[in-house]
């Protein structure tokens, strides 16, 4: 008597969705549980091990309410700011090391909000605090009463029960755990009533033996077997549709995304024709940008490996002047290490200066052997002229150092000159390539052509003369279009031929200056 009632309520009060039985989905209720038609008619998201009923006509038990995991972490930032105030700092260390890995509550037992606000309107609360709620949590926000007795210092038997409370008086249908309030020995009364239905009927008309067992029986065993596999049935079946709803919206987002994808390919294809209406303008200026860019890199280059290269010979002189003091030592050196065994009135000069030093008397220049034969030596390098003079390296100073003299200038013109062999060379290389008046090098051997190219680098290497090999341009690479990569074709041919050109021109200048 009282289901019509409640679900008169129900409807009238709480506004919930009543069962279409024509109705091919539900949207707000989808879910890898589907939808789930209570015995009031009332739809409800499908859940595992979930019943629903009236908390109002059910009275249900405290360990009857299915229980979730929430995880509340704005709650907490809003306890912090509460428990500070209130000097409750062991409250919240409480309750944050029990929701750590999610606050354990019964999904049902709750106030919202709205009906939080109010409570604390009629007790009293100022508008601050009210506001504090308010612009904290969103409207659609659920306090469990585990978060209401540490927000309110409250014991949590008596928030328990002032949730429960309030649900009812909403007659609020909330979740119930399946495994605990299901019928207990379902198999067993069925087959009771079975039983008794024989005992009772058996003596009936036409309640034969044919209509008690395969009628009666088989009727009672397939309402057995719904009773038992129904929610196994359809749980199944709307995982299977939920999974397969979910696969078919992940195609179409994937359809969309490519097509999507597609379309900004083609975003700026209306811009084209105005690109092509200033495409000789720009390509004409840019061009000169770019010749005139290319010039100013060469010069720089030539001035860069110009400074480089006097740098180098600077350097190369500057290391002949200390090699050349050097070296006029060390010669003297030698020359009286030669000298010294083989003169006997050197030997006895030696020991008669050396007799006077240890007498304590000065010793002059020409009494000391060894300071007059550097005199000497020195001496005889006055007036020379090292270019000129026959250089010996084991003759005296003057010539050894003329000898040295002579070797380091001859390493400086290899260094940094075109030698005569070098010059002839290239006249030898540039006469296979002469065709009349001008030369053509596209006959000559290969590795004579390599030859005369290492030339080339070797030449203005010693000069301190620089030139690009090539304009820097690459070859373009071939498309999956046919048509286009003919134009490419052509492309890559002329890039050829100027390069050869460049080439061509480059060595025709180098062989010319020989």
């Amino acid at each position: 008597m009282l289901a019509p009632h409640a679900r008169r309520a129900l409807r009238a009060r709480c506004g919930l969705q009543a069962r279409a039985f024509w109705n091919v989905s539900l949207p707000a209720l989808q879910g890898p549980g589907g939808a789930h038609i209570t015995k009031y008619h009332i739809v409800k998201p499908g859940k595992d091990n979930v019943d629903y009923d009236d908390f109002l006509i059910a009275l249900p038990e405290r360990d009857h309410l299915a229980s979730f995991t929430k995880e509340v972490p704005l709650f907490l930032r809003y306890l912090k700011v509460v428990t500070d105030q209130e000097a409750r700092p062991e409250a919240f260390a409480a309750f944050l090391e029990r929701a750590k890995t999610g606050l354990v509550v019964e999904s049902d037992v709750y106030i919202s909000a709205d009906e939080l606000l109010a409570i604390m309107w009629k007790n009293g609360y100022s508008e601050q605090e009210r506001n504090a709620v308010q612009f904290t949590f969103p409207a659609d926000y659920k306090f469990h009463y585990p978060e209401l007795s540490v927000m309110f210092d409250i014991p949590e038997e008596d928030t328990y029960k002032f949730c429960m409370r309030t649900r009812m008086e909403s007659s609020h249908i909330g979740e119930l755990d399946f495994s605990k309030v299901k019928r207990q020995g379902l198999i067993r009364d069925h087959w009771l009533i079975f039983g008794t239905g024989l005992l009772i009927f058996k003596s009936f008309p036409f309640f034969n033996y044919y209509f008690g067992v395969k009628v009666f029986g088989t009727s009672m065993w397939c309402w057995t077997m719904w009773s038992v596999l129904n929610r196994f049935v359809a749980k199944t079946c709307r995982r299977n549709e939920y999974m397969a709803a979910q696969k078919t919206a992940q195609d179409v987002m994937d359809g969309e995304d490519a097509i999507v994808n597609s379309m900004r390919r083609f975003a700026n294809d209306a811009k084209c024709v105005e690109y092509l209406k200033t495409f000789k303008q720009d390509s004409e200026s840019k061009i000169g940008d770019y010749r005139k860019a290319l010039v100013m890199k060469m010069k720089d280059d030539l001035t860069e490996r110009a400074a480089k290269q006097l740098q180098a010979i600077s350097s190369f002189e500057a290391s002949m002047g200390s090699a050349m003091q050097e070296l006029v030592v060390r010669e003297a050196a030698a020359s009286f290490k030669e000298k010294f065994p083989q003169d006997k009135a050197m030997q006895d000069k030696a020991f008669l200066a050396a007799v006077k030093g240890l007498g304590g008397a000065a010793v002059e220049t020409s009494e000391d052997p060894v300071a007059s034969h550097f005199a000497a030596a020195f001496k005889s390098l006055q007036g020379v002229d090292l270019a000129t003079a026959k250089g010996n390296a084991s003759g005296t100073l003057a010539e050894r150092v003329a000898f040295a003299q002579q070797a380091k200038e001859a390493e400086f013109k290899q260094t940094f000159m075109v030698t005569a062999a070098e010059a002839e060379e290239v006249r030898s290389l540039a006469s296979k390539a002469k065709s009349g008046q001008d030369y053509d090098f596209s006959k000559m051997p290969a590795d004579a052509l390599a030859r005369l190219e290492s030339l080339y680098v070797s030449i203005n290497a010693k000069v301190g003369y620089s030139l690009p090999d090539s304009l820097g341009s690459q070859p373009i690479a071939a498309t999956s279009d046919s048509a286009a990569n003919t134009y490419v074709d052509k492309v890559n041919a002329q890039l050829s031929s100027a390069m050869a050109g460049l080439r061509d021109a480059r060595l025709k200048a180098f062989v010319q200056a020989f």
